[in-house]
């Protein structure tokens, strides 16, 4: 069993000790993923240029979740997570939410801006903030341990659109290395014309996830809508922006 893998068990045990977030806590990163330069990401948010964080709960994730077999309890992986507050929004519903994240910046905000008591523990190149029922591993995605992340259950929102195509094959393969019991997965995607496609986030349309998911998934789209374009797209001359959700079944 490595770290993530004890670590989580505690987490599910109820056996790590949390300590009020405080916000004297440094949210300086000391480094930088070789997977995820290809996007500035830590620059996003060192530059707080988060377009791309949603300041309430997905409506797609409220709407569509109860289509996923998870009950309370069962442990939900949100790869790429950010400060998401679709992460408070499973742990409403009862169940252990494993966040994945890069940044100090947007961890650190995560817990202080929703008041959350914390531990956190380093081990290698990772670190483990936890409170009752959540956890973010700081670091790279694509360096975390095989088989480390029990959950057989993810919500994708950020994670897939944020990569660029010459990523997108990798991010699936190191999910499906380090999540090896994943059953399904609520998956949501951006559509828009390719004056924008510099820039995240890209757009993945139906038939380039069947192209990625395909092999290991049934694809089920159940939504698709206009949307309105983040703040970067729309400066780029973007109008509009078609959202698709997808369920997906293990095969």
């Amino acid at each position: 069993m490595n770290y993530t893998q004890l670590f989580i068990f505690l987490l599910a045990a109820g056996m790590v000790n949390n300590c009020k977030a405080s916000n004297s806590v440094s949210y300086h990163d000391n480094g930088i993923s070789i997977a995820m330069d290809d996007i500035n990401w830590q620059s996003h948010w060192e530059s707080n240029n988060i377009g791309f964080h949603l300041d309430q709960t997905n409506p797609m994730l409220v709407k569509h979740w109860p289509k996923i077999r998870a009950v309370p309890k069962d442990m939900v992986f949100v790869p790429l997570c950010g400060k998401s507050l679709d992460m408070i929004e499973l742990h409403k519903q009862g169940h252990f939410v494993i966040g994945s994240e890069l940044s100090e910046i947007a961890v650190g905000a995560f817990f202080a801006e929703q008041n959350l008591d914390f531990t956190r523990q380093t081990a290698g190149e990772h670190e483990y903030w936890s409170s009752e029922r959540i956890a973010l591993i700081r670091g790279d995605f694509f360096t975390l341990s095989e088989e480390s992340i029990p959950a057989r259950f993810v919500y994708d929102r950020a994670a897939l659109i944020a990569l660029p195509p010459a990523r997108q094959e990798a991010y699936i393969e190191q999910l499906l290395r380090i999540a090896p019991d994943i059953e399904q997965i609520l998956l949501i995607t951006v559509e828009y014309d390719d004056i924008a496609a510099a820039a995240p986030p890209f757009s993945i349309p139906p038939d380039r996830v069947k192209e990625l998911y395909g092999e290991h998934f049934e694809i089920d789209l159940i939504e698709t809508r206009d949307t309105k374009p983040t703040p970067r797209k729309q400066a780029q001359g973007l109008k509009v922006m078609t959202e698709h959700v997808f369920k997906l079944d293990r095969k």
